[in-house]
């Protein structure tokens, strides 16, 4: 081999050596890239739903009360009687069920299994939601208080859009 085959071959090698870190720099050049790309769009997206927030601001204090009537107006029977019971669970008594009746719904297995007291009240409120609406007239009387409950909520909402129009 003469002197200029070992120069190119030397050559050669450095041209594949040069080759193979410049290809190793353009991918990482890539891959910076791409998370930049992925970071901009990631501001971007952070920026306009803030400036959406920003802009909707006024328009949610605007519509926030007739949401809180709404809301109220849109409860189910069962959320009904569940919230009434929940502050008062002598509400309904000698009217849907007894004061014995809540009473062994706190002596029933379920409810004692439960360890606080938030727990046992909501579990002796699904039973008695399940006591009431397993009898007819019952579950009839607690449909006639629901009927006056989604009336006077009609009536409240009523009130409050004629106020906002105003």
């Amino acid at each position: 081999m003469s002197y200029t085959d070992k120069k190119f071959d030397e050559v050669i090698n450095r041209l594949d050596k040069l080759t193979d870190d410049f290809n190793k720099f353009k991918n990482t050049i890539d891959d910076i890239i791409i998370m930049n790309t992925t970071l901009v769009q990631e501001i971007a997206n952070q920026i306009n739903t803030k400036m959406d927030i920003l802009c909707n601001l006024e328009n949610n204090s605007q519509t926030q009360n007739k949401q809180s009537v709404k809301k109220t107006k849109s409860l189910s029977k069962p959320a009904f009687f569940k919230d009434k019971l929940k502050v008062n669970l002598n509400e309904f008594i000698d009217v849907l069920y007894t004061n014995e009746e809540l009473e062994s719904m706190y002596n029933n297995s379920e409810v004692q299994s439960k360890k606080n007291e938030t727990a046992k009240k909501n579990k002796v409120i699904d039973l008695l939601y399940i006591l009431v609406t397993k009898d007819t007239d019952k579950n009839k009387k607690l449909k006639e208080l629901f009927d006056v409950y989604k009336q006077n909520a009609d009536n409240i909402y009523n009130d409050e859009e004629t106020k906002s129009e105003e």
